[in-house]
């Protein structure tokens, strides 16, 4: 009962500001997910006035950080302004979708706002265009995220016989087709996609890559994920209900779009670039694998994840030609959110497991996620994940423990403008640790180190660079040197 006062009391102070004093802008921000806050008329970029209306406003949520109250009464009104008259039965292609609980909607839930304040240059014609296409596609229930960069790795001293210098595009399209839903929210039916795109420049990402030059158990090329070629990571049919608080997918997963998020180190695209710090490198996240998933959220402070699927699919291989239960994985998380934790903040706790059977060997791991704000005003939030796998669960990542810790500190700057914390602008630093399962001996190294610095510079509403520098000691095959350094710049436009 204290959690459900509590959820009614949360809506009722977000109906209340929205209808109080005029404020400058209707233009909602999320400030990184943590805030909401309208705003101020010279911070709308231009892009985003000439594109969309207020009214047609579904701001981006931050995954893993529970979606504000204010966000989501921002969706619940554009339902009564949009109802001319009684409606009975089912939306169809529906422009809004439907009632997730917080923590799940920062998950299904993408938006259909791209352009972000930025001092440098307020508008563009890319920017523009983005948002408008974005727009019009979100009225048929159609929302997403697009990510096209261009990244340059360089390692030096360049690895003896191997490459050295590695140019590529990449992109990744991932969203949330709200195909139907009741008129009163309650549940709804939806398709979740993602369509990978990575083409090196004078060399195949497939068989080429800065972590096979480097013989490093880590990849510093975060962004590089399956080859040249458009594939298709994920393509599943989704089922929400119980008011928002029960949520089951079936079809080919990405399990990482879901499981292991930390909003301090998130995904390749404006976070650290070495994969190690988008997710868990123990834990059997599979993507294009045929699976099952099903997520339960009955207040706003806890949640759970289950999901079940095969691990052996390859690349745009039909997902149902090799079943077998030799190459099966099931991950479950249990999450814990908290407002203020010990007075520090915001935080969440994150405790993981999984069972994997790998060429007739069953084995098990655990793991745990922290992303935790350092004080109730802080912009500095800390990060920490780490792993267990068992012999036999190890087989299938190749890691057989592993530890990440790191800061992010949003909005390094300034309060408004460049480097606000409306903007993508941060400064990360980061520590990896990871021990080689036995599945990769003879190994060179068991034990592989790293650290990362990284930087986001926000240009235009829609695009950023990002120069990085990582130290990888100890890669894991490296059989002719102990360590290497990995200077990355990476330009991203994000819409």
């Amino acid at each position: 009962m204290k959690a459900k006062s509590l959820c009614y009391m949360l809506a009722a102070t977000a109906v209340a500001g929205s209808a109080g004093a005029q404020q400058p802008s209707e233009y909602l921000d999320t400030i990184w997910g943590w805030e909401a806050a309208y705003l101020e008329v010279d911070e709308v970029p231009v892009s985003l006035q000439r594109s969309m209306t207020p009214q047609q406003q579904l701001t981006r949520r931050q995954p893993g950080v529970p979606t504000r109250a204010q966000v989501l009464h921002q969706t619940r009104s554009r339902d009564e302004d949009t109802t001319k008259a009684p409606c009975r039965g089912w939306r169809f292609m529906p422009a809004t979708p439907q009632k997730f609980m917080p923590y799940l909607d920062s998950l299904f839930v993408p938006g259909n706002t791209c352009a972000e304040p930025c001092e440098i240059m307020n508008q563009d014609m890319v920017s523009s265009s983005a948002q408008w296409v974005k727009n019009a596609l979100s009225r048929y229930g159609l929302q997403y995220d697009l990510t096209a960069s261009y990244n340059f790795t360089s390692v030096k001293p360049s690895p003896r016989h191997h490459r050295g210098d590695f140019s590529s595009f990449n992109f990744s399209m991932t969203g949330t087709w709200f195909l139907a839903k009741d008129c009163d929210n309650s549940q709804g039916v939806f398709l979740t996609f993602e369509a990978d795109w990575g083409p090196g420049t004078n060399f195949t990402e497939r068989k080429s890559s800065a972590q096979q030059s480097l013989g490093s158990l880590s990849n510093p090329q975060g962004c590089l994920r399956g080859g040249n070629g458009v594939f298709l990571p994920q393509l599943a049919l989704g089922y929400s209900g119980f008011d928002g608080k029960w949520v089951a997918m079936v079809g080919t997963l990405d399990l990482s779009n879901y499981f292991d998020q930390n909003a301090y180190s998130p995904s390749w695209a404006g976070g650290l670039m070495n994969q190690s710090f988008a997710y868990n490198p123990c834990l059997p996240l599979t993507w294009a694998n045929f699976g099952f998933l099903t997520a339960w959220q009955p207040c706003d402070n806890f949640y759970a994840m289950y999901a079940t699927g095969s691990t052996n699919t390859g690349v745009n291989q039909n997902p149902f030609s090799d079943l077998s239960s030799n190459y099966w994985a099931h991950v479950g998380e249990l999450g814990f959110v908290f407002e203020d934790a010990m007075g520090m903040g915001a935080g969440t706790y994150r405790l993981q497991g999984t069972i994997v059977d790998h060429e007739g060997k069953t084995g098990a791991g655990v793991g745990i996620n922290i992303q935790q704000q350092m004080g109730r005003n802080s912009r500095l939030g800390f990060f920490t994940r780490a792993g267990y796998m068992g012999q036999h669960a190890s087989r299938l990542t190749g890691v057989k423990c592993s530890a990440t810790a790191g800061f992010m500190l949003q909005a390094p700057f300034t309060d408004a403008g460049w480097g606000s914390r409306s903007n993508n602008e941060n400064i990360s630093f980061g520590f990896l640790w990871e021990r080689a399962a036995s599945s990769q001996r003879p190994a060179a190294h068991m034990d592989e180190y790293g650290l990362e610095l990284s930087a986001v510079v926000q240009l235009t509403p829609t695009f950023f660079l990002q120069p990085d520098v990582q130290y990888i000691f100890n890669p894991v095959h490296a059989t002719d040197k102990d360590g290497a350094v990995v200077l990355q710049m990476q330009g991203v436009f994000k819409f």
